[in-house]
């Protein structure tokens, strides 16, 4: 597979053990020439493999930050700086549960554009059988439905219980610059007025909520470092509503809402919606896993 010398991928990660090698297997495959992790204080074996990747490959860079606040916004504009300082141009931030959808060919077709400015990507939400409630080996790889994106599905929806968060879309942004950016929380947009570099949006394949206890997770585990930095309430709101669900014993109710039941649906507060058919998340993690094993001799599980 060809490598694109001038791509580089940035993750702050906590946590998660059962994304990691995909993730690392499919932005590896598709021509990252470096992917830089800051590990957030992961307490589930996300660190070592990370770690143990990194001596395996160069391409691979780990280094972790345990602090009791939450910096992602910081740590991640911090690492892509680096990456920028060190030559390389296209700079996709993508969270833990973000897979782009972008091949080599599109690398290089931003490479080669004169200009320097911001591209996006906008998530498509797939969604876990609803038999499955916590992690297991492979279990990923049964997340073959994805959700309607639904307009009225946001914030005020989804925190009163009208529409699941799988419903909602967002846009993430990445870069091709020569010059120190600002990656502002969540990568949602531009802290400061770039021009945008390529008017089609990319699709990213996100993973939300994979399973019933990343409901839990979400409010008890990263809830309390997000609320003292928290500007608004519209702000990180997704880990202050799973809080709430958890702390009034709504989980099942919102697992239902967010995860595919036997006849392909959403079960949204009683409202049944249907959901749409996709392997495409399926055979990117088998891919990624056949590259990981074959390059770097480590397994995907």
């Amino acid at each position: 597979m060809k490598v694109v010398p001038s791509a580089a991928g940035v993750c702050v990660v906590r946590d998660a053990r059962d994304l990691v090698p995909f993730l690392c297997g499919h932005y590896l495959r598709i021509g990252f020439s470096q992917l830089s992790f800051i590990d957030d204080g992961s307490s589930d074996g996300t660190f070592e493999f990370l770690s143990e990747l990194s001596r395996r490959t160069k391409r691979v860079c780990v280094r972790q930050v345990i602090s009791d606040q939450y910096r992602q916004a910081e740590l991640m504009t911090e690492s892509a700086n680096e990456l920028v300082a060190r030559g390389y141009q296209l700079i996709v931030p993508f969270d833990a549960d973000e897979f782009w959808n972008i091949t080599v060919n599109d690398l290089d077709r931003l490479h080669a554009l004169s200009a320097e400015g911001v591209f996006f990507g906008r998530w498509i939400n797939f969604v876990q059988q609803m038999a499955l409630t916590s992690p297991r080996a492979f279990g990923l790889f049964h997340m073959k439905f994805r959700a309607p994106s639904l307009p009225d599905a946001g914030y005020e929806t989804v925190t009163t219980f009208q529409r699941p968060f799988v419903c909602s879309t967002d846009r993430k942004v990445a870069f091709k610059t020569s010059e120190c950016i600002e990656i502002e929380r969540g990568q949602h947009g531009r802290t400061k007025e770039i021009a945008r570099l390529d008017q089609s949006e990319f699709e990213i394949f996100h993973l939300p909520l994979r399973y019933r206890s990343e409901i839990t997770k979400r409010g008890v585990n990263y809830e309390p470092r997000r609320a003292g930095v928290r500007q608004g309430p519209s702000e990180s709101w997704q880990s202050a509503f799973h809080r709430e669900v958890v702390l009034t014993n709504r989980i099942d109710e919102v697992w239902r809402a967010n995860s595919v039941n036997g006849n392909g649906q959403l079960d949204s507060y009683g409202e049944p919606i249907d959901l749409i058919s996709d392997n495409r998340l399926r055979r990117i993690l088998l891919s990624a896993s056949f590259y990981l094993a074959r390059t770097a001799r480590m397994i995907a599980a």
